[in-house]
């Protein structure tokens, strides 16, 4: 994976200029940050652009998990495949091929980043909602590998939203689910604020039930989500 990890930094190196003068960015908690050892970084996604906006502050090589429809868009299906980007399918469904790439990140000791609500709050397209409900599979990869999670939150604070530019019958033709297709606009940041949460502990959901220590992690993690969402670092 040293050639994706190398890509990464290409592309990251490259982008990075254009997003800081297109986006007021600023961390916080950057200690929460460990600078090595496996992790799973967790947030929150309301636009096609925080992927973007972690890497720009996020000092570590991440492996991405993606909509697997995502690697049928043109040039980006490229630049995910060449920085190691992993294809999941959106009913949480993922092949073997992306298992043994996820156990490779975790192998390696490096990160893995997730959103565990999918696409469905920017299918829901209502941008002053809060979080929708959590996927648990990174729970159960957290559990399953024995690493600690990393909760993160973006929260914009300055914001103008914009009609896809790609539409609908073409989106459909790509091969994207219905709901995506019918999404009618996007978020486009132009100032935002990125915690970075304390590391949340796998060791306390290792007894018991799988699906049971699954609910209860998802949930601390998405509760320490909301808090931080609402805390200190929420007003402009």
């Amino acid at each position: 994976m040293e050639k994706e990890a190398k890509a990464y930094l290409r592309i990251k190196n490259f982008v990075a200029p254009f997003i800081g003068l297109a986006v007021n960015i600023t961390a916080h908690g950057t200690e929460n940050i460990v600078p090595d050892g496996k992790l799973i970084l967790v947030s929150n996604h309301r636009s096609d652009m925080d992927p973007f906006i972690l890497s720009y502050t996020f000092p570590r090589f991440i492996s991405w998990i993606a909509a697997e429809y995502t690697f049928r868009i043109p040039l980006f299906k490229d630049l995910a495949k060449i920085a190691g980007g992993i294809p999941m399918s959106v009913d949480g469904k993922i092949s073997m091929a992306s298992i043994k790439m996820i156990q490779q990140v975790f192998k390696r000791g490096d990160v893995l980043g997730i959103f565990p609500e999918g696409h469905d709050y920017m299918v829901k397209n209502d941008f002053s909602a809060p979080m929708v409900k959590f996927h648990e599979g990174f729970a159960a990869f957290s559990i399953r590998n024995k690493v600690d999670i990393l909760p993160t939150v973006i929260i914009p604070l300055e914001e103008s939203y914009s009609d896809i530019p790609i539409p609908p019958i073409v989106r459909s033709f790509m091969g994207m689910p219905k709901e995506v297709c019918d999404i009618k606009q996007r978020a486009i940041y132009k100032k935002v604020r990125v915690i970075y949460g304390e590391k949340v502990d796998h060791q306390n959901y290792l007894s018991g039930s799988l699906e049971e220590n699954m609910k209860a992690l998802s949930n601390e993690v998405r509760s320490r989500m909301s808090a931080m969402l609402t805390g200190q670092y929420a007003e402009a």
